[in-house]
């Protein structure tokens, strides 16, 4: 088998806060990162049809079987589809190589595999991660109601002058358990791990040990892809780890998704919309982050009230430190069949204020009775194609309670009768 092995001299110039890459159906497609990352190696377990073994899966761990299902503990192959037994899930691997292949494990509590990297040149001081892909294959019904779920362990290792094994700084490291889904999804997990500074010389040998830290038994199976050893010479991980952020059309509105495959001291998401995409950006939604999580997180917001014509989002993620960083820019074009209309602050003190967005410029009539039919107050306003705000002013001296308000265009057409409250 071609093992793909990839060692990269020197640093990237770009630092990346947020990994953004396009997400494939059912896998989180952004490594653990961090800043101006290098990466030194990489394994994707190459491509092709036929079952082979892999020469840094550790013999004392797992078995070799080429055909036939995995039905025994403690047995693997590399091979192009996770289902080699018909419970588990159906997935290729995580790369999107076609036919490529990955590491598929019918598990038991073993170190499983190991793998050195050398450098001749020595590997310097600070910051590495190392990082990988797993999906639990068991489907969400198997070995229901407890089953055992893998859970990976990273022991990070430099060869030190006096011929032993050290473990870096954060070495070994436990990940949280790999959850059964619905549908085939990758989990992205990883740490980082440093050299000290005061060492005599640069090692020049890193080894890393991938473990299964869960007994033998139903549901304790899994397959893994894409490992990584990058240097992380601006620090560690970086703070959240975004996976893909979406803009599309619901409705009158438009619906923002995006997803994380780690966060760290994450506090916040700020959702952010711009008519032209470098100047006038709003804060449409704010949504609370998961703090620390190192499983894939699913967010979502909606932008009741879009632009007529292309609307710019993007991301501001905020630590709980303050430290704020953006996401990429998404663009999505709304092309309205009909006025919307939102109430901006509801209730209202001294002035009601509603927002139009309509696809043509027209008259429309407002009128704010209470809730005997009384009429409180009426106006004419012109609208705009596009966006457009208009007041009920001087309401401070309205009693306290609740009104019907109702705007009719000139057709006759009801565009809105709703229900407002003043305070």
């Amino acid at each position: 088998m071609k093992k793909n092995f990839t060692i990269l001299k020197g640093l990237f110039a770009s630092a990346f806060f947020f990994s953004l890459i396009q997400l494939m159906p059912n896998s989180t497609q952004a490594q653990v990162s961090c800043q101006n990352a290098t990466v030194l190696w990489s394994q994707d377990f190459g491509t092709g049809t036929t079952a082979t073994s892999d020469p840094d899966v550790l013999t004392s761990g797992l078995t070799y079987q080429e055909s036939y299902t995995l039905g025994n503990e403690g047995t693997y192959r590399v091979i192009n589809n996770t289902q080699q037994k018909p419970e588990w899930q159906a997935s290729p691997d995580h790369t999107g190589n076609a036919n490529g292949k990955m590491l598929v494990v019918n598990g038991q509590a073993e170190k499983f595999y190991q793998h050195t990297i050398s450098n001749t040149n020595g590997f310097v001081p600070g910051n590495y991660t190392v990082s990988m892909y797993v999906m639990n294959i068991d489907t969400s019904v198997t070995c229901a109601p407890d089953p055992l779920l893998p859970v990976m362990t990273f022991t990070v290792e430099y060869y030190s002058q006096s011929n032993t094994w050290v473990p870096l700084s954060g070495s070994p490291y436990t990940a949280a358990p790999v959850a059964q889904t619905k549908d085939p999804t990758w989990v992205n997990m990883g740490s980082s791990f440093s050299i000290p500074d005061n060492l005599n010389s640069f090692p020049t040998q890193i080894r890393i040990t991938l473990g299964d830290g869960t007994e033998g038994g139903c549901g304790n199976d899994f397959a893994m892809d894409d490992i990584q050893l990058s240097l992380c010479p601006a620090g560690g991980v970086a703070p959240v780890t975004l996976t893909s952020f979406t803009a599309r059309n619901k409705g009158n509105g438009v619906s923002l998704d995006w997803s994380t495959a780690q966060e760290l001291n994450n506090n916040y998401f700020q959702v952010e919309r711009s008519s032209d995409g470098s100047t006038g950006w709003s804060v449409i939604a704010t949504v609370k982050g998961a703090g620390n999580s190192q499983v894939v997180n699913n967010y979502n917001a909606l932008d009741a009230s879009p632009l007529s014509g292309i609307n710019y989002y993007r991301l501001k993620q905020v630590d709980n430190d303050g430290k704020a960083v953006y996401s990429n820019t998404v663009t999505v074009k709304v092309g309205l069949q009909k006025t919307a209309i939102s109430v901006i602050a509801n209730p209202f003190y001294n002035t009601l204020s509603v927002s139009f967005v309509s696809p043509t410029s027209e008259m429309v009539t407002a009128r704010l009775v209470d809730v005997t039919g009384k009429q409180i107050a009426v106006d004419k306003w012109s609208i705009y194609n596009g966006t457009s705000k208009k007041d009920f002013s001087n309401l401070g001296g309205l009693q306290h309670g609740m009104y019907i308000l109702s705007i009719i265009n000139n057709s006759g057409e009801i565009l809105y009768n709703g229900k407002v409250v003043k305070q």
